[in-house]
This record gives C-alpha cells, structure tokens and sequence, in this order.
C-alpha cells in the first residue's frame, strides 16, 4: 500500500543532486528530524548496505538501521528499516527533466501483524506529514544561499 508520494524539481543535474542525497554529512540540512545518518561499515555504498540513523523527535533520541534495498547511480535509492509491525520501503527516483532534476520520494508499507493492520490507517495519515517537507528541504539545501 502506497502511503505517501512527493515529488519535487531541483535546479540541478541529476548525478549532483543523487551525489547530495547520498552524502550522510549532509543529511541533518534537509533530512527532518536526523542528527546523523552514517554507513555501519566500511564497505562502498550499494545494495546491501546498512546505515545507522540518529533521529531526535520530540526531545527523544532513537536510533536505528536501515538497509539499502536498491543503489543505481544516479537514478534510485530504495531503503528498508526494521520494523516489526510493517513491511515496505521509501523509494526515491532521480530523473532528468529539463535543466534540472525531478526527485519522486514514495513510501510504501503492508501490515505485517495484527498490530500493524490495526495501525495502518492512522500510519498513513500522521506518516505523510513529517515528509511533506522532505523534499522541500532537500531543493532548498541544494538551491539555497550557499549551497553547493
């Protein structure tokens, strides 16, 4: 089941902006709620790979792992994270359109306990609010006053 579906243009190459997406020192300038995003190993960064996300929300630290489900430069980027109550991922594609680029971000979830059939409703409505400004972010860190 989709649960949400953003998408945004950048006035910027694609390759740039899929190399900004994947640089984790800039995660925290656009990532909402991230304090740090870092690959666990030392491995290069492709299908496989498990990063480790620092979160803050709400004056609450957590951390936990995502796994990268699909890498293709400058294209995809699809991750999974590990929750015990949903199966799916967030997907974002990179695709040339004009001088710059458009970025789609979709996420997709299905239950997977009875908690997690019970709670997808309420997933689908608060989950889409906290990125409805990810991608706005995320143009903004690349177009902004100062950026790259």
């Amino acid at each position: 089941m989709r649960i949400a579906r953003h998408t945004i243009w950048i006035a910027r190459p694609r390759e740039a902006v899929f190399d900004f997406f994947t640089d984790f020192s800039q995660a925290s300038r656009w990532r909402q709620y991230v304090v740090s995003m870092a690959p666990i190993d030392s491995r290069p960064l492709g299908v496989g790979s498990r990063l480790r996300l620092d979160m803050e929300v709400m004056g609450h630290r957590q951390s936990f792992d995502l796994e990268v489900l699909a890498f293709e430069r400058p294209s995809l980027w699809r991750h999974r994270t590990a929750e015990s109550d949903f199966k799916g991922h967030v997907e974002y594609r990179f695709e040339t359109e004009g001088a710059g680029t458009r970025v789609t971000m979709t996420m997709a979830a299905r239950p997977a306990t009875l908690y997690g059939w019970l709670a997808l409703p309420i997933m689908a409505l608060s989950r889409n609010k906290p990125y409805v400004e990810q991608l706005p972010r995320l143009k903004g860190a690349m177009e902004g006053a100062g950026a790259l």
